[in-house]
């Protein structure tokens, strides 16, 4: 369940407490708890970060409008304008994004490792990033 509620005295600060349950060694579950606290507009940094990578990048591949919006997304609470009826989920929208790049690239059906050499071609991830998910990807 999660709740957000706005309290004046606090103000731009973000608390959170997440309860993160997993199997462990043998199968028993292991269980670990954060307490998260900074500034909310400081948590958006690394996502306006993003944004910009990515419209500079599409800009650059003349995407349309709605085709930044869809691909972008995974990077907004509430999709709107191009994006509008993009389906919430995280893999949906993934793969949004990995559509408007293989239609901005020229790419027909390309495979993910495909898109992923492209993404470090392009400097929009790193090797080791690659790498990283390439690896994540045959698990």
């Amino acid at each position: 369940q999660v709740k957000v509620m706005y309290t004046p005295y606090i103000g731009d600060e973000k608390r959170d407490v997440v309860e993160y349950t997993s199997l462990g060694f043998l199968g028993c579950a292991h269980t670990m708890m954060t307490y998260t606290r900074c500034m909310d507009s400081v948590l958006c940094v690394p996502l306006m970060i993003d944004v910009t990578i990515w419209c500079d990048y599409l800009a650059r591949k003349d995407a349309s409008p709605t085709q930044v919006g869809r691909a972008t997304a995974y990077l907004f609470k509430v999709p709107e304008g191009g994006a509008k009826g993009v389906d919430p989920g995280f893999h949906k929208q993934m793969n949004e994004l990995e559509e408007v790049l293989q239609s901005v690239s020229g790419a027909e059906g390309g495979s993910d490792n495909d898109v992923i050499e492209k993404g470090v071609q392009e400097g929009i991830i790193t090797k080791e990033q690659a790498d990283s998910l390439r690896a994540l990807m045959k698990k």
